[in-house]
């Protein structure tokens, strides 16, 4: 009985395709699902370098100055977090592994950014025909911006902590907002971590306006929301204070303090709390 058993195997794997393939010899088809590894589209990159600081890995490099973007094969996790925080959508996850070899493959991209036109001012004599198009290389130039309402903008500094190129100054106690045109690269982070959706690319600032409307609000009084905690839900995980871009909260074990007068109401300690402890309420 055991002999009749084991020909019965003998036959069946002879005729049976082999369970492994012999690979690299061999190309193994891969799922769409498979993390093998990162590929650019240079085209769309934009330098910004969130890439880099969000891989945990430290396994790519932006040199902006270069216009290189590299990334270290070997050293790549394939965790995919530099895909997802890409605000070009310019990366993404190849199914297909790196071929092994003996050295540490570095691969090197050359990226070349594109700047908006620079505004051209009209002189006299100039065509009607001319004049349109200066016209419309000044209008695709300040589409390109990034600005900012100053009615909406609570001075928090989130856009300032997110931006990759260091491009945005923002003091609160003075009330300024200043960005480097040359430096900002348009990447869109801090119009996504703004919690007031008070930065845009390319909307029409006015400056005099917004001058006058931060006049009215130094000398009227008005109510504000400020966070308020459950105690019977509050953790004391401390992310609230950790995330808070005004430094108004402290959170010890059993003492959740707030100081108002610091406190911006930007709301990014509710978003953050993992407890659902805080909401925010209006107080005069």
């Amino acid at each position: 009985m055991g002999a009749f058993k084991i020909a019965k195997t003998v036959l069946k794997s002879a005729f049976k395709k082999p369970a492994t393939l012999m690979y690299p010899v061999v190309e193994r088809e891969w799922q769409e699902r498979t993390r093998g590894s990162i590929d650019i589209e240079a085209e769309k990159c934009i330098l910004c370098g969130i890439c880099s600081k969000r891989c945990p890995a430290d396994a790519i490099n932006v040199d902006r100055k270069g216009g290189k973007w590299e990334i270290h094969r070997m050293q790549c996790v394939q965790c995919g977090e530099c895909v997802e925080a890409c605000p070009k959508k310019c990366l993404e996850m190849n199914p297909k592994y790196t071929e092994p070899g003996a050295e540490k493959v570095i691969d090197i991209v050359d990226v070349e950014v594109k700047k908006p036109a620079p505004k051209a001012d009209k002189e006299d004599g100039k065509k009607n025909d001319d004049k349109k198009t200066d016209s419309n290389a000044v209008e695709a130039s300040d589409d390109d911006k990034l600005v900012c309402d100053l009615d909406a903008c609570v001075y928090c500094g989130l856009c300032a902590k997110t931006c990759p190129c260091d491009a945005l100054e923002v003091d609160r106690k003075a009330k300024v907002w200043k960005v480097d045109d040359d430096a900002c690269v348009k990447c869109g982070a801090c119009v996504d971590k703004c919690p007031k959706k008070c930065l845009s690319i390319g909307a029409p600032s006015d400056t005099a306006a917004s001058e006058n409307e931060e006049a009215e609000q130094d000398a009227e009084p008005v109510a504000k929301s400020v966070p308020v905690v459950d105690e019977e839900k509050c953790v004391y995980c401390n992310m609230c204070a950790n995330e808070c871009p005004s430094e108004a909260i402290s959170a010890e074990i059993d003492n959740w303090t707030l100081e108002e007068e610091k406190c911006v109401s930007c709301g990014t300690c509710v978003d953050v709390c993992p407890a659902d402890a805080l909401t925010m309420e209006t107080v005069k």
